[in-house]
């Protein structure tokens, strides 16, 4: 015997649907299954309400007699449960349908809105994103926000910006910790990197850090005060310079005692002014090749 699915295709009749449905029910009130002689007599009667049609049957009429049968029955508060049962799988099948509906409506771009300037929605990368999106958008929803924030959101009481990005946990807008990551050095996945001992090594290492934090990321990352934090290599540079200068101008050799951390304003620099103005020329020259270095990196 064929019965007509929801999607409207055929599918052969299976009595022990039926039984293993009603048994549900009676374990949910119940708390244990005692008997499974009224869901066996109500498919054994529905099968043979079937044979008797003359038109194919399909589920929801099927549904439509087990309910009508439980209702009958001593077992009123099975009936109920079986109708709760019921009403949850529907609402659960609505919602999924609804769910790959938006899906499919972005993977084949028939409502194209172009709500990002960056992104156009007909193209593969678009298609493919938006589809994406509506996917974690209803992860967010589901198991990241609080059920009133969902309930704000989908009201259209408040907007919650980026909630695409919400169930991976990477958000928009991030102020990197350069001070730090310059310090203590930090990690690639890949390698280690070690600390920066120079203005050049830090506006590298600085070109790095966005590229490597934009990829892992959505949206855009930031440097707070990277004048300050650049701060410590430029002292270094200078120092490193000012060796120079006193070994190759003032012929002095490593005899000059200097401290990286030194102002390069600190008097003791001043003793030996050739060496001072040598640092202070190279330095100037290394920060401008650094900072020229980072723009093209990072264009």
């Amino acid at each position: 015997m064929l019965i007509i699915k929801r999607n409207g295709g055929g599918a052969e009749f299976d009595k022990s649907k039926i039984e293993s449905a009603i048994n549900k029910a009676f374990l949910e009130v119940d708390g244990t299954l005692y008997e499974t002689d009224t869901a066996a007599d109500i498919a054994s009667e529905i099968e043979e309400k079937i044979k008797d049609e003359h038109d194919l049957v399909s589920v929801e009429q099927i549904q439509d007699w087990i309910e009508e049968y439980l209702m009958r029955s001593e077992r009123k508060d099975v009936a109920r449960a079986y109708v709760r049962y019921r009403y949850k799988r529907e609402v659960a099948r609505n919602a999924e349908s609804d769910f790959i509906s938006a899906i499919r409506e972005k993977l084949n771009a028939s409502d194209v809105q172009n709500q990002n300037a960056n992104v156009d929605e007909k193209s593969f990368g678009g298609r493919v994103g938006e589809a994406s999106g509506v996917v974690t958008k209803k992860l967010a929803l589901d198991y990241i926000v609080s059920p009133m924030a969902k309930a704000n959101h989908l009201n259209n009481e408040v907007y919650i910006h980026d909630l695409d990005s919400y169930y991976v946990g990477s958000h928009n807008c991030l102020s990197i910790p350069f001070d730090d990551l310059l310090a203590n050095g930090f990690n690639t996945r890949q390698t280690d990197v070690r600390p920066a001992r120079s203005v050049s090594t830090a506006f590298q290492l600085v070109a790095v850090i966005f590229q490597l934090q934009s990829l892992q990321q959505f949206g855009g990352v930031s440097a707070t005060h990277i004048d300050w934090t650049m701060v410590p290599y430029v002292r270094m540079s200078f120092a490193k310079h000012y060796k120079d200068g006193i070994k190759y101008l003032e012929n002095l050799g490593h005899s000059v005692i200097i401290d990286n951390e030194w102002s390069i304003e600190e008097e003791q620099y001043k003793q030996y002014p050739k060496s001072y103005q040598y640092a202070m020329d190279m330095t100037k020259k290394e920060i401008h090749q650094a900072v020229e270095g980072l723009y093209h990196n990072l264009k």
